[in-house]
């Protein structure tokens, strides 16, 4: 029982469908026994046919995360499941992307779990209530029941088992506005599972999925039907797909209805048919893992607390929350305001004692950069954003900007180009591409102020230089008072030449893009300076000297509001390099503050009205604040043998900079957007890639995603017939009878798919 629950609950079991199991080397580092060979991997596959069931990967993703095989007749618990980890949006093309810490702030889903057994030879009952998930008009709650009767095993890796999820408007409602099943088969000699889903989003319009798996007990040949149907009121549109396999193909059909594709309809024309492999894959993937190269340990970090908070104001903490190094997450989207109490709920896991901490705040963040160079000739294929006035004139949030050269691109001369206009809306990204690429032309040692995702936040390009620079960063919290750290004395001063805010920002200061900034510095004597200290009426807060004005978003403007009167900063704002007076004494103009041999640290300070863009700490009873790892950061450079494919394509060479978080939270890796809407990783690093400085870690992909390559006429030995299991046109079960959701005062047992120290 225990084996299946946690099989159940990963995504492969849409791979066994139509992959085979794959088989990896590893270099000598390992070992029998570590945490690098012992460390599981997840495969499943995609194709167009698949696509229909896609959703099933991630609610089985996302149950992963619930362990609820590890809290069998233990009680109801609590769980905080990391949504975006399963259900991936990309805001990389948004304004939000400018900010160090908007994809990175944490966010968590809310859930109560309860898994029951009668005794050892009775079914698993695990019974689900999500209060609320999604984001903005998108919120509903859900509940899900899952019926296992049959472990799994070597002859039958899916087991018996009914799964069904209903939606509803909230978690107390009995009205399901839809719902679905994944529901085993009982076929003699056969194995596999069929799916349904029913999902009404008004009277008008109905999305309907459904499919029918079914193989041999091996796995060696099967069939299934897969179908996507949606009724908007009198349209209806739908794909529907058949697929065969044997041990080394898969056909595949799509047509508009069940009826019209080819194996069922004498019409040669009425649907498509491809021949596809089952053996060799092009992989990407979703999720890395680092381990140390030495013992092969997992490398792990103190990722922060997990809170209860008073929501309510009558003083019983009654809601849950979680600090990071990136920030603050509550269960309601509450604010808490500087001074609130909170009360640590995994104190053994941060090696806290069990103690009230106090919430710490102050309007922005001050980032110190540390930077590197990378030469131009390794960077074509790494895509930047660009945000300028013009962008917005032509009606987009950013460019998308690319370095091109004669050589490959068909450019004129080699340098960087706008290749796309990037907006970002209620319907998600989307990208304009204009007919040419656009050449930026810069004046003599003018400078070109980027962000990359993939080298980690700002990019830097002074004309005429041969490189690009950009920065290692870190949020100083003010923890930073120990002997020889930069807060040792309390405090510090910074000067500022270039981009210098002129003090606490109201809605005119916010109004162009220019008007946040004083005038240009003409001359080093004239560099503005600026305060940063721990303690005082503005702690942790940049303050301009010359008026004593904190560097903050003035009270009662809003993102909507400076949105309406289309400011460009209703994301925030942040200021140029701030460097100390010895970096500054070192200068010899104004524009030697984007040298990178003269100015290789310097500070950023970053304001605005979102969680994200603002330093939220904890301190203890001793007014000490606490500290978490920061993300591990180095600079990688890809190569063909470091590729999981060996071919590195244009990123053969490139240098990328990597950020790891833990648990599968390795950043960096660029992604493009393909034709069916899906993000992708446009390189893939190999199991068992030796890299970090010294080649300290070690490197294996946690979720891999396999597409089958064509291998056009090797499936003359495939046919389609009927499906041996109908295709389901409705559930046969629902999640409705689970019963109230418990109430759960204790602290989270799992966090992020982690279960935490102080769980039974």
């Amino acid at each position: 029982m225990k084996q299946l629950t946690k099989n159940m609950y990963t995504k492969n079991i849409l791979a066994a469908v139509i992959a085979t199991s794959s088989t990896y080397s590893f270099a000598a580092f390992n070992s029998t026994g570590t945490e690098f060979s012992l460390a599981p991997q997840n495969y499943h596959v995609w194709n167009e046919s698949l696509k229909p069931v896609d959703l099933v990967n991630n609610i089985l993703c996302f149950t992963g995360q619930l362990k609820a095989s590890e809290f069998i007749n233990k009680g109801p618990y609590l769980v905080l499941a990391d949504e975006a980890a399963c259900f991936k949006e990309d805001n990389s093309n948004s304004e939000s992307a400018q900010s160090s810490g908007a994809s990175n702030t944490p966010s968590y889903t809310k859930i109560i779990v309860n898994a029951t057994r009668e005794s050892v030879d009775d079914p698993l009952l695990v019974k689900v209530w999500i209060p609320a998930m999604g984001q903005g008009d998108d919120v509903q709650s859900i509940k899900f029941k899952s019926f296992i009767s049959k472990g799994a095993s070597a002859e039958n890796p899916f087991g018996s088992f009914t799964f069904n999820y209903n939606f509803y408007e909230t978690i107390d409602s009995n009205i399901a506005l839809g719902g679905g099943e994944i529901k085993t088969i009982e076929i003699p000699g056969k194995i596999g599972f069929t799916f349904y889903e029913k999902e009404s989003e008004d009277q008008n319009r109905v999305s309907e999925k459904g499919a029918s798996v079914v193989m041999s007990s091996d796995r060696s040949t099967g069939i299934a039907f897969t179908f996507n149907h949606q009724t908007d009121g009198q349209q209806n549109q739908g794909d529907y797909y058949g697929l065969a396999f044997n041990g080394n193909n898969v056909l595949t059909q799509k047509a508009d209805t069940y009826a019209r594709l080819p194996f069922n309809s004498q019409d040669a024309n009425t649907g498509t048919e491809a021949c596809l492999s089952r053996t060799s894959f092009d992989e990407s993937v979703w999720r890395y893992n680092l381990f140390d190269a030495g013992s092969g340990a997992s490398v792990k970090l103190n990722s922060g607390i997990s809170f209860k908070y008073d929501s309510n104001n009558d003083n019983v903490p009654d809601s849950y929350g979680q600090i990071s190094y990136w920030g603050m997450w509550t269960e309601h989207g509450d604010n808490l305001s500087d001074g609130a109490t909170i009360v640590a709920q995994n104190p053994d896991n941060n090696n806290l004692p069990s103690a009230s901490y106090t919430i710490s705040k102050a309007p922005g963040r001050l980032i110190k950069n540390t930077v590197e160079q990378v030469a131009v000739s390794n960077i074509r294929g790494i895509q930047f954003n660009y945000f300028s006035p013009d962008a917005m004139q032509s009606n987009f949030q950013s460019w998308l900007v690319q370095y091109l050269t004669v050589a490959h691109d068909g450019v004129s001369s080699n340098g960087f180009y706008k290749v796309a206009g990037s907006s970002y809306n209620d319907g998600g990204p989307s990208v304009t591409t204009p007919q040419q690429p656009i050449a930026i032309t810069l004046g003599y040692h003018e400078t070109l102020n980027m962000n990359s995702e993939q080298l980690g936040g700002p990019v830097k390009y002074q004309s005429g230089d041969s490189f690009i620079t950009f920065a290692k960063q870190e949020f100083i919290n003010g923890s930073e008072t120990g002997t020889g750290q930069l807060l040792a004395s309390g405090g510090l001063t910074l000067y500022c030449v270039d981009r210098c805010p002129v003090g606490t920002l109201g809605s005119a200061q916010l109004a162009t893009w220019n008007t946040p900034y004083s005038d240009p510095i003409q001359t080093l004597d004239n560099a503005k300076v600026f305060t940063f200290s721990t303690s005082g009426v503005n702690p942790l807060t940049l303050v301009r000297q010359s008026n004593s004005e904190p560097i903050r978003y003035a009270g009662g403007l809003t993102a909507e509001g400076l949105s309406a009167n289309n400011s460009p900063y209703s994301w925030g704002i942040r200021s140029g390099a701030l460097v100390t007076a010895d970096v500054l004494a070192s200068l010899t103009s104004p524009w030697d503050i984007y040298n990178p041999t003269k100015v290789t640290v310097f500070y950023e300070w970053e304001t605005g009205l979102n969680s994200f863009n603002q330093m939220v700490t904890v301190k203890d009873t001793n007014g000490v604040i606490q500290t978490f790892d920061k993300p591990i950061q180095f600079t990688y450079t890809h190569t063909n043998a470091n590729d999981r494919s060996g071919n590195a394509g244009i990123y053969n060479g490139k240098v990328t900079l990597l950020s790891y978080g833990g648990n599968g939270q390795l950043g960096g890796i660029p992604s493009a957007q393909d034709s069916e809407g899906r993000y992708n990783a446009l390189f893939t690093i190999a199991d068992g890639t030796l890299l970090g400085p010294e080649n300290k870690y070690v490197i294996k992909a946690q979720e891999i995603e396999g597409t089958m390559k064509s291998t056009a006429g090797q499936c003359t030995n495939l046919q389609l017939s009927a499906p041996l299991k109908p295709v389901p046109t409705a559930t046969t079960s629902h999640a409705s009878d689970i019963g109230a959701m418990p109430s759960v005062t204790g602290s989270p047992k799992v966090i992020a798919g982690v279960i935490q120290a102080t769980a039974p």
